[in-house]
C-alpha cells in the first residue's frame, strides 16, 4: 500500500520529546523531521548524488524498474525517479511520510521481506542500510523481488567510524533548538545519539537518547551470504565508496534446464 500523510514538523518532533522525553525517541520515528534536515544538508546530498552516480554506473541499460530498499525520507528515491520508474520501502511510516511529499512512490513494509512481485530489474539499499540488519535476511529478500537477470548494488561497512562523525549539532526552528550530540563507538559498533530540545518561548527543556547498533562485515561473508540466498556474478569493489565501506553488486541468475 502506497503512503501518503503529512510530514511531521521539527516542531511537532520537538514538542513531543519535551511532552515525554523518556518515551522511544528515534530519526525513524518520533525525530523523522530531524532525519529529514540531515538527509538535505549538502553533505548527505553530496553522498546521494555519489550513490546514485554509482548505482548508474552498474546498472545494465535495459533497467527499467528499480526497488530501494530502506528508501527513507526518499532522497536518492527522488534521484532514481529521474531515469527509472522507482518503488521504495521502508518500514517506518514517519520517514516515508517525507518520500510520499516528494510525491515518490513509496510502501511501508519489512524491507527484508519486500510485499512486491519478483519483478524488479534492479534493486538497491544504501545509506548503510544493509548494516542494520541481518544479512542473510537482506540477501534472501532481495532475490526473492528480482527478476532472472536482475540485478543487486548495496554498500556494506567494514568500519563502524564510515557510519557518522562524532560531534554535536544544532536545528532551530521558530519556537524550538535542538542539540544532537554524537559518538561512535567501534567494538560493538554503536552510534550513541544525546538529544537536547529547548523550547525558545518558555526554556522548557527535554533531554533524550538514541543507541542504534551496526554490523560490519568483510567482503568473504558477505559474499558467502550473497552466494548461499543464491546470486551469482558477485562483485565486491572495496575502493568504489569512503573508507569503511564497499560496494557489492551480485545477480539473479537466469534459470535455463539442465
Amino acid at each position: 500500500m502506497s503512503f501518503r500523510p503529512r510530514p511531521p514538523s521539527f516542531a511537532d518532533a520537538c514538542a513531543r520529546v519535551i511532552a515525554d522525553p523518556d518515551a522511544d525517541h528515534s530519526l525513524t520515528t518520533t525525530l523523522a523531521p530531524v532525519q529529514a534536515r540531515i538527509a538535505i544538508s549538502p553533505e548527505q546530498m553530496a553522498k546521494t548524488d555519489a550513490w546514485g552516480d554509482l548505482l548508474r554506473a552498474r546498472l545494465p541499460a535495459d533497467v527499467e524498474h528499480v526497488l530501494e530498499l530502506g528508501c527513507g525520507t526518499g532522497t536518492l528515491l527522488h534521484r532514481l525517479s529521474d531515469e527509472y520508474t522507482a518503488l521504495g520501502i521502508d518500514r517506518y511510516s514517519d520517514l516515508l511520510s517525507f518520500a510520499a511529499a516528494r510525491g515518490e512512490a513509496a510502501v511501508c513494509g519489512d524491507p527484508t521481506d519486500p510485499p512486491v512481485r519478483p519483478a524488479f530489474d534492479a534493486v538497491c539499499a544504501f545509506d548503510h542500510f544493509v548494516a542494520r540488519q541481518s544479512l542473510s535476511a537482506v540477501c534472501e529478500g532481495t532475490y526473492a523481488t528480482l527478476r532472472p537477470g536482475g540485478i543487486f548494488v548495496f554498500d556494506a561497512l567494514s568500519d563502524a567510524h564510515a557510519i557518522a562523525a562524532s560531534g554535536v549539532e544544532t536545528y532551530r526552528g521558530a519556537r524550538y533548538a535542538l542539540e544532537r550530540s554524537v559518538d561512535v563507538a567501534r567494538n560493538p559498533p554503536v552510534v550513541h545519539a544525546d538529544y537536547r530540545v529547548t523550547d525558545l518561548r518558555t526554556g522548557e527543556t527535554g533531554v533524550t537518547a538514541e543507541r542504534t547498533s551496526f554490523n560490519v562485515y568483510d567482503p568473504e561473508s558477505v559474499h558467502e551470504s550473497l552466494e548461499t540466498a543464491g546470486f551469482s556474478d558477485i562483485r565486491v569493489v572495496t575502493d568504489a565508496g569512503d573508507d569503511g565501506e564497499f560496494l557489492v553488486t551480485a545477480v539473479r541468475p537466469v534459470e535455463t534446464e539442465a
